[in-house]
């Protein structure tokens, strides 16, 4: 259990970037005793999921691409760091189907009582609670910080942020949570969780507020909507729909009265406009390998444009791998998500789900999410994209085996 108390840590550490060089050694380390732990027992490790063909053409075009790079040292290392999220994912998988057949087998020895409580929760369910513990440290960081600097709701003068890092990060790192403290609370069984679960939820959002991370709210609006969708919610969908025309008119009115004047800015909005027509001309220019795969290879091109030396990106991670790599790498990407789209998100009626498919949605809400955020800013980095994986490797990984036995509380019946 060294491996699964190895995988809880590297969640929890995730949600913390100034621990992300520690977090990569400590992983590198326990993928370095699995390969040779199951070598030594003899297991098969050849790990199978939805998403190999994708993911694995998308690894190898990147690696083709790199010698027409605009500097090929750079978008190699950046390569490599892709390889390392991959290995996070498989070795994730790997883990929790270890850990399934090792929670069946009966042995002649009394159990530990921490293994007991692992085998009536559910791996996935040890890993979400990793989640809330991560996210409740951060938040509260977050909000401590906010108002010891003088944050306040009048304006985004001062934003919420992750420790170390930015609004930006913290707002993804909500974006990815909240979902999992839903369906933490919504499932438990005993008051106390969803007490825990559902405190953890209220200050979350607090701190996603006050990041006053636009992109962010979309991407969380996103959620709420694809899960009405799914859950053939009407009244749900029709609060989001009512909630995005009269937000945004309260906002205005606010502004008129000189609060929160910043936030209805489009500046933001029009700089990204602006660079996304400079990287879609090279797209056209470079349309089969691209400049060259990582987030700082479209700075060069910015220096002959009216953009100038500044320090500007692309903020789009699909724009990013286009230009980067491609219109192949930009179709090869979109097809992995697509393809963990069809595997999250079942057609089954929503009072008849199993368990496996209620924690499946749970993740493909978190995918939507993470995605619709990745569409503003390059956010598929670091421990970000560590937390992704391994969240993604909880829905891909789990079995009906090992997911938490007890029925669901009805938790997205029709309305």
């Amino acid at each position: 259990m060294i491996q699964g108390g190895g995988l809880f840590l590297l969640t929890v550490s995730s949600f913390f970037p100034a621990l992300f060089h520690i977090e990569e050694i400590v992983f590198f380390i326990l993928l370095g005793l699995a390969l040779l732990a199951a070598w030594l027992e003899e297991k098969d490790l050849r790990v199978r999921t939805p998403i190999d063909f994708p993911l694995l053409l998308l690894v190898a075009w990147i690696l083709l691409t790199i010698p027409f790079s605009l500097s090929p040292e750079y978008s190699f290392v950046e390569w490599r760091k892709l390889v390392a999220q991959c290995l996070v994912f498989y070795w994730a998988v790997y883990i929790m189907r270890t850990i399934d057949l090792r929670l069946c087998v009966k042995t002649k020895r009394s159990p530990a009582v921490w293994w007991l409580w692992i085998n009536s929760q559910g791996f996935p369910r040890i890993i979400f609670f990793g989640v809330l513990l991560g996210v409740l440290v951060l938040s509260s960081f977050a909000l401590v910080d906010f108002f010891a600097r003088g944050g306040n709701w009048e304006d985004r003068t001062i934003r919420a942020r992750a420790p170390v890092s930015d609004y930006n990060w913290l707002s993804t790192y909500l974006v990815l949570s909240t979902p999992i403290l839903f369906y933490l609370g919504i499932t438990s069984r005993f008051l106390r969780g969803k007490i825990l679960s559902y405190g953890t939820v209220g200050i979350a959002l607090l701190a996603h507020v006050v990041s006053y991370t636009r992109a962010g709210w979309l991407a969380s609006v996103a959620q709420l909507f694809s899960w009405g969708v799914v859950t053939q919610r009407r009244f749900l969908l029709l609060g989001v729909l009512l909630g995005i025309m009269l937000v945004p008119v309260a906002l205005f009115g606010l502004a008129q009265k000189g609060y929160q004047a910043d936030t209805l800015d489009a500046w933001t909005l029009g700089t990204r406009v602006q660079v996304w027509k400079l990287g879609a001309e090279q797209l056209i220019r470079h349309p089969f390998v691209g400049i060259g795969y990582g987030n700082n290879n479209f700075q060069p091109v910015l220096i002959d444009t009216p953009m100038g030396d500044k320090p500007m990106h692309l903020h789009n991670t699909l724009l990013m791998m286009g230009v980067g790599s491609g219109i192949p790498g930009f179709v090869l990407f979109v097809w992995v998500f697509i393809r963990l789209g069809r595997e999250f998100f079942t057609r089954a009626n929503p009072s008849h789900w199993t368990d496996l498919e209620t924690l499946k949605l749970c993740l493909g809400i978190v995918m939507i999410g993470f995605f619709c955020r990745n569409l503003f800013d390059y956010m598929f980095a670091g421990s970000l994209a560590y937390l992704f994986w391994i969240l993604m490797a909880c829905g891909l990984g789990a079995t009906s085996k090992i997911v938490q036995k007890t029925e669901p509380q009805h938790l997205f019946g029709t309305s």
